[in-house]
């Protein structure tokens, strides 16, 4: 996507301020908290389509306040299943992220995100 338009998608679409419809990418999570509350929770700016479901709002809060791990897991099932009746978004494929690096890069593995600065700050190259 070129540059100003990915601002103009940044600055509207992705945080809601939308007239009817939009689709573009969003950014990937490695946690379910991470995506599940920014995206659905009321006022998040991620809810890009003004969510607020008493029912819902209440999984999200518990899942959030779960220590137990087992029991949380339950939760975000149970959360599953209710967006997958609710369909507030229409969800498509997964995308596949393939990476590849040199061998004399040391300490790197592949990062489902845009920020590389992190992995990168402990890799080296053994050369």
């Amino acid at each position: 996507m070129p540059f100003v338009v990915m601002n103009a998608y940044a600055a509207t679409c992705l945080v809601g301020k939308l007239d009817s419809m939009a689709y573009g990418p969003q950014t990937p999570f490695l946690e379910p908290d991470n995506f599940l509350y920014g995206q659905y929770y009321p006022e998040e700016p991620k809810n890009q389509s003004h969510i607020n479901d008493p029912v819902l709002t209440d999984l999200l809060v518990r899942q959030r306040r779960t220590f137990d791990v087992a029991r949380r897991r339950e939760i975000i099932y149970e959360i599953q299943k209710y967006l997958a009746k609710q369909q507030y978004y229409v969800q498509v494929a997964s995308s596949v992220y393939i990476a590849v690096w040199d061998n004399a890069l040391k300490n790197y593995g592949p990062n489902l995100g845009f920020d590389y600065g992190g992995r990168l700050t402990a890799a080296w190259l053994d050369r």
